[in-house]
């Protein structure tokens, strides 16, 4: 009898602790196991199989796990060791680490069994280390996990965008993170976001400048789909109204980006002094912008932005030009034209970087090189690059998905040949989730206030163009109808002829969206680019009007297309 009650207390034993494994697994069970293959809205993939591009991005999480997440602190906290970059004493963390941390662990979850537990190590490490703004302190030491720079503890932009981004991935992935990441979301608003949307450098830093590489506009698209009381939307207008007028003044051919900005509060804003914050100089293109390519393609390739997607053309035929076609060329200091600043200084991160903006401007071979770049690593390893790296290999591979897009895995864009003229142009995803279809509306039969129809250049479409005809004041008024209620994109095309701004005010139903929108310099009136701003339509009738602000007029505007 005794043993047959031993039998039956071993058997209940192990009926419950299977019931609470399974209790476990269940509870921590991945929504978008890796790999996760989603359909970009542009653009194409490298020509490797899918098993071989999955096949790479494992080799280099397991690479880079090895090497740079580490379990301490303390006993349930993790970091991203900046180990090889002496970014923070003994080979410690900081923000940014952490957030590009938070990003790929979840992303990797399914492959990673022990993600969950990581990612909340690496989450507790941040609650356990915030600044007075509740965001985390942006350095910490190795040895004594305490704040390792001088004066009070501050945060750093770019790391705790990507912590909040992270909190939303893992609400995707497992669940659970919705508070958190909303609460940190509001923190990040109130301390990071000026009053007119554009992005501080640091959380207590000034509201005149900007760090064009913490201009992650995908996470932004996803903040505002996450967290609806805050004008996440204002920040994206914003953002992409300072990137037309930086790139239209400072750079119209390679459409790139210094490392930091001043007079982001304004509708003119410009490199900073060379020596305004890094030493890199920060006029140009250093290690903080390398990461605009990266940032910029994705943005595209996710959403199909027609901002960042001209972006990614235009830098990825600039650096493709100025390398010869050669990812060991890219090099991280580069001048705002295109040329480098230097050769001496060499990174793998500056040519991996390049790869989602190749892949978003459609040029097959260019893609193809750099996603056999990624493998050589012919510059050491060290956590900068490394990292960069592992999040490039993620988003080559087709597995970077939206924590707020709905919908399972879809079949992965296809190949296409490179443009004869070898400047990219995209290609559209043959498959995939569906996006509003978009409506051109031409200028000539808009209602015109003190502007006039022109045929006197070439390169429109329809029957003609509107001139502003050098009046302030003067405006196209298009009459736009929409299905249902929501945000879109509103893409203008235009020709400016001369050297000098444009700038307009556009408003949606006499509410104003951008009070500025920059119209910069097109080389001559035969030559026409769109400029985007994100607005809010009704459903139904909407009105939409472009006034020109200066007494220049506007410029010369060929349609309005809604997306």
């Amino acid at each position: 009898m005794g043993l047959v009650t031993g039998v039956a207390a071993i058997s209940m034993t192990i009926s419950a602790g299977t019931v609470m494994m399974a209790l476990n697994a269940s509870a921590a069970a991945e929504s978008r196991p890796f790999p996760f293959h989603v359909t970009y809205q542009v653009g194409v993939l490298p020509s490797a199989s899918p098993a071989a591009r999955d096949a790479a991005v494992r080799k280099q999480y397991d690479s880079w796990k090895a090497t740079y997440l580490v379990h301490g602190c303390a006993s349930n906290e993790y970091y991203v060791s900046t180990k090889g970059d002496n970014d923070a004493p003994n080979n410690g963390t900081v923000s940014e680490a952490q957030g590009y941390g938070m990003n790929i662990v979840p992303l990797m979850a399914g492959y990673d069994t022990n993600a969950k537990v990581e990612f909340d190590g690496l989450w507790q490490l941040v609650k356990n280390h915030r600044d007075g703004q509740g965001m985390m302190q942006w350095k910490l030491d190795g040895k004594t996990c305490k704040y390792a720079d001088t004066g009070t503890p501050d945060g750093a932009t770019d790391g705790d965008l990507d912590i909040g981004y992270g909190l939303v991935l893992a609400d995707k992935q497992w669940g659970g993170y919705t508070a958190d990441a909303l609460g940190w979301l509001g923190k990040f608003y109130a301390a990071n976001v000026t009053s007119d949307g554009h992005l501080k450098c640091e959380d207590d830093g000034p509201t005149t400048d900007s760090r064009p590489s913490d201009w992650m506009l995908d996470h932004l698209r996803a903040f505002a789909a996450y967290d609806t009381a805050h004008d996440w939307n204002k920040v994206i207008t914003k953002t992409q109204s300072l990137i037309q007028s930086f790139t239209a003044s400072f750079s119209p051919t390679a459409n790139l980006l210094s490392d930091f900005i001043v007079n982001a509060n304004t509708a003119s804003p410009k490199p900073a002094p060379a020596n305004y914050q890094e030493n890199q100089p920060d006029n140009i293109v250093g290690y903080n912008s390398i990461r605009v390519p990266w940032h910029m393609g994705t943005d595209a390739l996710l959403y199909g932005s027609p901002v960042t997607l001209a972006v990614a053309q235009h830098e990825s035929a600039s650096y493709k030009s100025h390398s010869g076609g050669d990812p060991k060329k890219v090099y991280p200091h580069t001048k705002l034209d295109g040329t480098p600043q230097n050769t001496g200084d060499v990174a793998e991160e500056a040519g991996d970087s390049v790869g989602p903006s190749a892949m978003a401007a459609g040029d097959q071979a260019w893609t193809d090189t750099i996603w056999n770049f990624l493998a050589t690593n012919p510059f050491g390893d060290h956590y900068f690059g490394e990292t960069i790296k592992m999040i490039v290999y993620i988003v080559m591979a087709g597995d970077y998905w939206s924590p707020t897009a709905s919908g399972g895995p879809s079949p992965s864009p296809s190949s296409s040949s490179p443009s004869p003229s070898g400047s990219p142009s995209p290609s559209p995803s043959p498959s995939g989730t569906p996006t509003p279809t978009p409506t051109t509306y031409e200028a000539e039969s808009a209602t015109l206030s003190q502007a006039v129809v022109a045929t006197n250049h070439t390169g429109f479409s329809g029957t003609g163009f509107v001139d502003y005809n050098n009046v302030a004041g003067s405006f196209v008024e298009w009459t736009v109808n929409a299905t249902s209620a929501g945000t879109a994109t509103l893409t203008f095309r235009f020709a400016n002829g001369t050297t000098t701004n444009r700038p307009m005010a556009v408003t949606v139903n006499g509410t104003t969206v951008a009070s500025a929108l920059a119209f910069g310099g097109t080389t001559n009136w035969d030559t026409w680019k769109t400029v985007s701003v994100t607005a809010t339509l009704n459903a139904g009738t909407n009105t939409v009007r472009a006034t020109a602000n200066a007494a220049t007029g506007g410029p010369n505007v060929d349609n309005l297309t809604v997306s």
